[in-house]
């Protein structure tokens, strides 16, 4: 267990856990409260906004000409499935990130329409005067802790970014958090009841392919590896997420998790998130989020893919 889930870990654990706060809605007399808010030093440390996030060994690379990037496919295969991420700078002009289509297909995986309406590829971008019921990733205010496609019948184990032009006024800071540190953070009965219980997840109207709603389970487990595999976005759930009273208070313990200051994750470094890098990421794996947008210039390119098939068997 590393540095920040002990912290999670003991400041929601072994802090004056105040008695009866969500007894009412819970009934269940087996079960400890929990606090609404972790008390943590470390949590309420301002240096906590800027703790930046350390890429594992093996994770970054330079791809100098577009040929070489796809000749090194294996080494990113291998990075994305061992530490659950690649980063990729580009030494070539990309305006358009048709690379990063072409490597994701090359490393044998399966790129994801966004909608029936749109396709592989999605802009992250301000776009001005949107029309009702328009993308949040068209607007410019903070996306709160999520994974995409949380909402799909299947969610995109993965997804990729093509970082165009980056925030350059100090806003839309990326940041992430393992999942695994997340779930270690959780009673145990929350564990359990989000593994055994679907939830009707709403679909957002931008990314509609003909159902309003899938079912769906927050929390899973990686058959091979043993690894949380996670799927969440708070404004999808119903209220109340569900009839059983279990998995509702183990909603309403996660959100509360990521509402607290210790919850902050880490902030990906200036030097990674910058222009023509193209990153690619375990969905299930991490939940991220950003800051509000400041430079309405930025702009990002994503796409959504599922594993291969080897993979998911």
């Amino acid at each position: 267990m590393n540095t920040l889930s002990k912290s999670i870990v003991q400041a929601f654990r072994g802090q004056g856990l105040r008695a009866g706060i969500f007894a009412a809605s819970r009934k269940l007399s087996t079960r400890p409260p929990i606090a609404c808010r972790f008390i943590s030093k470390a949590a309420t440390n301002a240096e906590t906004d800027n703790k930046y996030f350390q890429l594992p060994p093996g994770t970054r690379f330079t791809a100098p000409s577009r040929e070489w990037g796809l000749k090194m496919k294996k080494s990113f295969t291998h990075a994305l499935q061992d530490a659950g991420l690649v980063v990729v700078e580009l030494g070539f002009a990309d305006p358009k990130s048709h690379f990063m289509l072409e490597l994701i297909k090359a490393m044998g995986y399966t790129p994801d329409t966004h909608s029936s309406t749109h396709g592989a590829l999605w802009d992250v971008t301000y776009t001005p005067s949107p029309m009702a019921g328009s993308a949040r990733s068209h607007g410019v205010g903070e996306f709160a802790w999520h994974t995409d496609g949380s909402f799909e019948v299947r969610p995109q184990r993965y997804f990729g970014l093509h970082i165009v032009h980056p925030d350059k006024l100090g806003g839309g800071i990326f940041r992430v958090l393992p999942a695994d540190e997340l779930v270690a953070a959780l009673h145990p009965q929350s564990v359990e009841a989000l593994l055994r219980t679907e939830l009707d997840l709403q679909v957002p109207a931008e990314f509609y392919k003909g159902r309003e709603t899938n079912k769906g389970r927050l929390l899973d487990r990686d058959p091979t590896t043993g690894k949380y595999l996670l799927r969440f976005r708070r404004d999808i759930l119903p209220d109340p997420p569900s009839a059983d009273p279990a998995a509702n208070a183990a909603v309403e313990e996660l959100n509360s998790l990521l509402d607290s200051p210790a919850a902050k994750g880490w902030r990906f470094p200036d030097d990674v998130f910058k222009e023509n890098v193209v990153f690619l990421m375990d969905n299930a794996r991490f939940l991220h989020m950003r800051t509000e947008i400041l430079d309405k210039r930025r702009l990002l390119r994503r796409v959504r893919f599922h594993g291969r098939p080897e993979e998911e068997n």
